[in-house]
């Protein structure tokens, strides 16, 4: 194997688990606002806080939703928590 093919893995492999963790932190905030709010962490699906809409699959995308929406509800617009990005952001290093 060329040094060439190993770093093209190396960086293929940081991506993927970045992305998992990002998608990792992402469950673990909703699963603990679910718990603390005595929701279903299982069953339903991602909702705003405040007006309660569903969210759709561009509303789910972790850290770069976020960052696109302005920290933003797309619906009601009322501000996000820094803490849902920071997360998963967390979990992606």
């Amino acid at each position: 194997m060329s040094i060439y093919e190993d770093t093209f893995f190396m960086i293929y492999c940081c991506v993927l688990a970045g992305v998992f963790g990002a998608v990792l932190g992402s469950f673990l905030n909703c699963a603990a606002w679910r718990i603390a709010h005595g929701e279903s962490f299982v069953k339903g699906r991602s909702h705003c806080t405040s007006c309660g809409h569903v969210l759709g699959f561009l509303d789910l995308i972790p850290v770069f939703s976020w960052i696109f929406l302005g920290g933003k509800c797309r619906y009601c617009k009322t501000k996000i928590s820094p803490r849902y990005m920071l997360t998963e952001l967390f979990f992606a290093l």
